[in-house]
């Protein structure tokens, strides 16, 4: 081997980088962690770099996970947006929707990646179709084939392949499209007592939720509830994300579901 011959990070090195990665942990365990795991010959590529960078670019770069995935559509495709709000990880019954874009209409997004089986894929659509608008896939190339013969056919499709420089980038194969019954009582059960108080006139002798929740669903009609819903999903989420968006130059891909979270200012971080 050629003492100048770079010895690149391998899936393994990077997966287990980020098993031990933390967004708050300590500069020198990290930094420790990073020697003990990369050949110093590719470090040698990054000398001088915040150790946040150097992290966010390996596991970007080597190791394809939900949060590379998640991060990079963000970045590339929902980052475009100026007035939808997008929400990380939101129950939906028993699942739990990867990402969820809300304004004039809602959409949830379902990141399988090649790490992923799709044993539960069916299920989570299905959740999904009772309180969003759309529903849409992302996956990589090379498993669009699998999840057509899995989804139905109202479900839109985002593909992703990484270019030759570890890039991700975003196709949409099909188009989402809408669906129109939705479940007023799974979207009911998302939403919280003040927001009762807040978007919907009550009784005030009302107190329990599923009483509140029956005399909703018989006094306002699905559509109407459909539109609250909305408005109640993007009121709730919209500091967070307008947070992350703002601060998106100065945050990390790796990181974005971290800030969405804690909203606190990137230099207090990455220092």
């Amino acid at each position: 081997m050629l003492s100048n011959q770079i010895v690149y990070p391998t899936f393994k090195d990077a997966q287990q980088l980020y098993a031990q990665y933390s967004t708050i942990q300590s500069v020198s365990v990290l930094y420790n962690n990073l020697l003990e795991t990369i050949d110093s010959s590719f470090l040698s590529t990054m000398a001088n770099e915040n150790i946040h960078k150097i992290y966010n670019k390996i596991i970007l770069s080597y190791y394809p996970n939900e949060i590379c995935i998640k991060s990079s559509f963000i970045k590339q495709v929902l980052m475009n947006g100026r007035k939808h709000v997008t929400i990380f990880e939101l129950p939906v019954g028993s699942s739990r929707a990867d990402l969820c874009k809300i304004n004039g209409e809602s959409i949830a997004y379902e990141i399988k990646t090649d790490l992923d089986n799709f044993s539960r894929l069916q299920k989570q659509i299905n959740d999904y179709y009772k309180i969003f608008e759309k529903v849409f896939i992302i996956c990589s190339e090379t498993n669009i084939d699998n999840i057509v013969n899995l989804i139905p056919e109202k479900c839109g499709i985002y593909s992703y392949k990484q270019n030759r420089q570890k890039n991700y980038k975003f196709t949409l194969i099909r188009d989402a499209l809408q669906e129109n019954k939705l479940d007023s009582l799974n979207q009911l059960n998302l939403i919280r007592k003040n927001e009762f108080d807040t978007h919907f006139p009550l009784d005030t002798s009302l107190q329990k939720r599923s009483d509140i929740i029956d005399y909703i669903v018989q006094s306002y009609s699905p559509e109407t509830i459909n539109q609250i819903f909305k408005t109640i999903l993007k009121h709730r989420f919209e500091k967070q994300w307008l947070f992350l968006k703002k601060n998106r130059n100065e945050i990390f891909e790796i990181d974005y579901q971290w800030f969405f979270k804690n909203q606190i200012e990137p230099s207090r971080i990455y220092r």
